[in-house]
């Protein structure tokens, strides 16, 4: 353990909402926290509670520079817990087992096998349905050929390539021919390695639901279950509006699994259910923190504290801090809604996209805050900045897909 008084934190990814909600469940503690990013611009970087700013390499282009970077970051700093805010700590947790990292930083996550492991969608679900917990039905195949003739036409599948980042790598075909030049134009578009076909299955209908988790060196310290009420996009993706909830058979099935893999650290496990049957389906693990955590600070799970306090203080402490969350808490993602209703006009559904009102009304906000708000301010910018750069609000960057 650290020294609670003396353990600094180093937030990576400080454009993101995942990043910024750590940045405050830590902040309302007291806790010193730099945040860090190849932008200058995004919602941490523009809050009043960090405590200092850092830059780095893009982890993606350059991801030698980007270790260096970050370790070069935590000397400079004297941090003392080190906290991913994306996908980029497959790449830290590497640098930890090639000695890159500096002595006595602490990295809250797991080895890099299990790690690559969860991360391969493919393997993560055979996993899963190994056991028992519920998967969608997959589809066995080594060419895209083979998946067109063993599918149905009258069926409808979903590919996801085995790593990616939220909607990027997905796509719904039918079966068939169709699901055969999908999975052709995936390998060629994503430059994905013949070895390392996206997985197929089945698509399941229902509502999206996630188990965020809260493990020390296997044992469980905390849980939250959250269902989606809307999703940025049409087909997936990012949720922009979710509720506190609780289901007893998904949340074991995820506590399951999270046991087997002797976890260690935070991960949120993404199912559908279907109120149709009552069944459930698991999807995949993000091993990290995840973007709608807002949520669970609101309804009185801070993952972040809690997490610091087992690191700093020991897990009992940590487990005996954590309260179960308030049930029906509503949070909404401000400007990710906003993208929803322009994709929703660009789909055609003016009307939809025009209408304010939806029925539902929020607790918080993830982005829109009155004690901090420069930070929708900060993400704003950040999003307009990457969509003049790009053409596109959710682009896709060299590396996000393999």
């Amino acid at each position: 353990m650290q020294n609670e008084a003396e353990t600094t934190v180093l937030l990576t990814q400080g454009w993101c909402r995942s990043s910024y909600s750590a940045l405050r469940g830590l902040a309302r503690h007291g806790v010193r926290v730099v945040v860090s990013d190849t932008s200058r611009i995004g919602m941490c970087q523009a809050s009043r509670l960090a405590h200092a700013r850092g830059r780095y390499a893009s982890p993606y282009s350059d991801p030698d520079g980007f270790v260096t970077d970050v370790a070069g970051l935590c000397k400079r700093h004297g941090i003392g817990l080190l906290l991913p805010g994306h996908e980029e700590g497959e790449l830290l947790v590497q640098a930890r087992e090639a000695g890159r990292l500096p002595p006595g930083l602490v990295l809250p996550m797991v080895d890099a096998a299990t790690l690559a492991l969860v991360n391969d969608k493919d393997r993560m679900s055979r996993l899963a349905r190994e056991q028992g917990v519920p998967v969608a039905a997959i589809v066995d195949y080594a060419t895209p050929a083979e998946a067109g003739r063993v599918t149905l036409p009258s069926r409808e599948y979903v590919a996801r390539a085995r790593r990616g980042n939220s909607s990027k790598g997905v796509r719904f075909s039918r079966g068939g021919e169709a699901l055969a030049l999908t999975l052709a134009e995936m390998m060629a578009s994503f430059e994905l390695d013949p070895a390392r076909t996206p997985i197929v299955q089945e698509r399941v209908a229902g509502d999206g639901w996630g188990v965020s988790c809260l493990y020390w060196q296997g044992e469980r310290i905390a849980s939250f279950t959250h269902r989606r009420l809307q999703e940025k996009v049409a087909t997936g993706g990012t949720s922009t509006l979710r509720v506190s909830a609780a289901h007893p058979t998904m949340e074991a099935d995820a506590h399951r699994l999270l046991a087997g893999l002797k976890w260690h650290g935070l991960a949120m496990l993404e199912f559908k259910h279907d109120p149709a049957t009552g069944r459930h389906a698991f999807i995949e693990v993000n091993p990290r923190l995840w973007g709608s955590i807002d949520l669970s600070l609101s309804a009185g799970v801070n993952f972040p504290w809690l997490l610091y306090l087992a690191q700093t203080r020991g897990p009992a402490v940590a487990r005996a801090h954590f309260r179960p969350a308030r049930q029906g808490v509503v949070a909404r993602w401000l400007l990710g809604d906003i993208i929803r209703r322009f994709d929703m006009a660009r789909r055609g559904r003016l009307g939809a996209a025009l209408r304010l009102a939806d029925g539902v009304s929020a607790d918080s906000f993830d982005d829109a805050k009155w004690d901090d708000p420069l930070v929708l301010v900060g993400e704003g910018l950040y999003y307009l900045a990457k969509g003049l750069r790009t053409h596109s609000m959710n682009p896709l960057e060299a590396g996000m897909v393999r």
